[in-house]
């Protein structure tokens, strides 16, 4: 098999960092990329004059793909400050490296994929693409007004200081650079099952290139009538996108519009941290992280490498290996839900290296699916009249059965409250465990919660409600109209049988978390996970544990040496 071509620019910054840290990835793969590292960013402008020497480019016209770290970008007069001597006062001009990229090699397409990582939000699954090499950015900038154009560019405030302290930029826009834009929209929707392309404009400003695009847009959007296309202005998509993403399927837009809405989606997604890049033409792409090269976190071990995985992830797919790079994705994922590892823009204190480790030895280890939350329902838990033991003992099966236990919550039997909760949860974890609220009384709540958040409706189980009517005989107990209740499940439910209690429990997907829902008795919720969650075979986070007896040593001091022990062991 031929081997495909990758070369990686590290480039400045943190993206020497990450690169180092994430590129490890690739032994794991085992896949038929051959590497090679070229030279990109500032320090070429310092040395040579141009940010992206001839060498570099000889070497991205022989390779399928780019990976390309993070570069500096600064002002004219810092980049004149920074050429060497020799090189000063030549009228040289620094242009951006991503900006030349992305218009010599024709690549017009800025893909910015955003997911549900975790968090208190309605999972989303979206993307937004930018043009690249029109509109605002297209180089269009100028400072004065030349003789020929002052009955063209006219406006009062030109007047005060003279058409010689005046800037202007044109926004540029062709049909052929749209056509090609919003084709690619549709298209990115159609293969990835996002039923809604929204074109985010200023047509009630720019009402000229406002119309002419929209035009366009509508044209390329009647060949696609399975999806919806709708246009707004971009100031509510930006709101929209707070409030509610999971609205939206594929945003597409000129340059600086689609920039500016890339990074609100990178922020609702997580931060930059984890935020990927792809910028797609016709015969090569480059991919890169977009949280810039943060000169002064360089070197100090902080830089968080989600984002470059999540970036070579999209490169796989675009490489032709869709099944590592969703294997790749879920391990990202897996470590920032359980808490693996996480670097200090998540809260925690893990370096660049841990988190590429932790990553990396999930890919490895197929750890996903293994994150477990356990939710106890009950005013009688909250107050402190009952003794909470689901807490433990339910964690301790999923412990014991592989799986990471990362969340333990108690709520009120309000409706309110546990729809709060499982909203919070569900796409979070991999697992949501609930116990307690199904008995008939007007305090259980728990079914009709699910169903809420779940968006279904509840339906009478024949079967299950002639297990509770023998149950109930057997014990000698009346039959009441109340117990009906018990045998009502959300549409998609799947029972679980409870021969040792009279409730049933049901499982089912809420955003892609497997949510099952079990009775309160101890016994019965015990039984029901021990049978209906699966044992993970040679579970990655089983460990052996040991208990200490020190003395003379303080706790500290110990957990210092064993952290200190634990990193120079990566």
């Amino acid at each position: 098999m031929e081997k495909k071509k990758v070369l990686v620019l590290p480039g400045d910054g943190i993206g020497v960092d990450v690169c180092n840290a994430a590129l490890p990835i690739f032994d794991v793969l085992a896949l038929p990329i051959e590497l090679s590292f070229g030279d990109i960013g500032w320090s070429c402008w310092e040395n040579e004059g141009t940010p992206i020497p001839v060498r570099t480019w000889d070497q991205i016209s022989k390779s399928d793909a780019v990976l390309l770290g993070a570069i500096t970008s600064k002002g004219k007069d810092e980049a004149e400050k920074a050429l060497p001597k020799e090189l000063q006062n030549k009228n040289w001009q620094y242009v951006s490296p991503v900006i030349q990229l992305r218009q010599q090699l024709g690549l017009f397409a800025n893909i910015r994929p955003a997911h549900y990582i975790n968090g208190d939000r309605e999972p989303f699954d979206l993307c937004v693409i930018r043009e690249n090499t029109e509109g605002l950015y297209a180089g269009f900038d100028f400072k004065g007004i030349p003789e020929n154009l002052d009955n063209f560019l006219t406006h009062p405030n030109i007047g005060v200081y003279g058409p010689k302290e005046v800037a202007w930029s044109v926004r540029l826009q062709t049909k052929h650079g749209l056509s090609r834009l919003f084709k690619k929209a549709f298209i990115y929707a159609e293969d990835h099952g996002l039923k809604r392309v929204t074109f985010a404009d200023k047509p009630n400003v720019m009402r000229e290139s406002g119309k002419f695009a929209k035009d366009i847009f509508f044209d390329i959007a009647s060949n696609y009538p399975d999806i919806t296309a709708d246009i707004h202005n971009v100031d509510a998509v930006a709101l929209w996108l707070v409030k509610k993403p999971h609205e939206f399927g594929v945003i597409v837009a000129e340059n600086m519009f689609g920039d500016i809405l890339s990074d609100l989606v990178a922020g609702v997604m997580g931060g930059l941290g984890v935020a990927p890049s792809a910028n797609i033409g016709s015969d090569i792409a480059y991919f890169e992280p977009v949280h810039g090269s943060a000169p002064k976190m360089a070197g100090k071990g902080k830089a968080n490498p989600c984002a470059l995985f999540m970036s070579i992830a999209l490169m796989l797919d675009y490489l032709g290996y869709p099944d590592h790079a969703s294997r790749l994705e879920v391990a990202v994922k897996h470590v920032i839900k359980s808490r693996v590892a996480l670097s200090y823009d998540f809260g925690g204190d893990a370096t660049t290296v841990e988190v590429a480790k932790a990553i990396i030895d999930a890919y490895r280890n197929q750890t996903e699916g293994r994150t477990v939350a356990i939710l106890t329902i009950g005013d009688e838990l909250l107050s402190g009249k009952s003794i909470n033991t689901n807490l433990s003992d339910l964690s301790q099966i999923a412990e014991h059965k592989g799986y990471s236990v990362v969340r333990q919550i108690v709520c009120s039997d309000s409706v309110g409250d546990i729809e709060q909760t499982i909203s919070k949860l569900a796409g979070d974890v991999d697992y949501l465990v609930l116990s307690g609220g199904l008995g008939p009384t007007s305090d259980d709540r728990t079914r009709f919660a699910v169903a809420e958040v779940a968006k279904e409706s509840l339906v009478f189980n024949d079967c299950s409600w002639r297990h509770i009517e023998s149950r109930l005989t057997n014990f000698n107990v009346a039959v009441d109209e109340s117990n009906r209740v018990q045998a009502m499940f959300p549409e998609t439910a799947a029972i679980l049988s409870n021969p040792i209690g009279t409730a049933n429990g049901f499982s089912l997907n809420i955003y892609g978390t497997k949510v099952l829902v079990l009775p309160g008795p101890p016994a019965e919720a015990k039984y029901l996970l021990d049978k209906y969650l699966a044992e993970i075979v040679n579970a990655s986070n089983s460990t052996n544990s040991y208990k200490w007896s020190i003395m003379g040593v303080s706790e500290g001091e110990v957990g210092t040496f064993l952290k200190q022990r634990s990193r120079n062991m990566i």
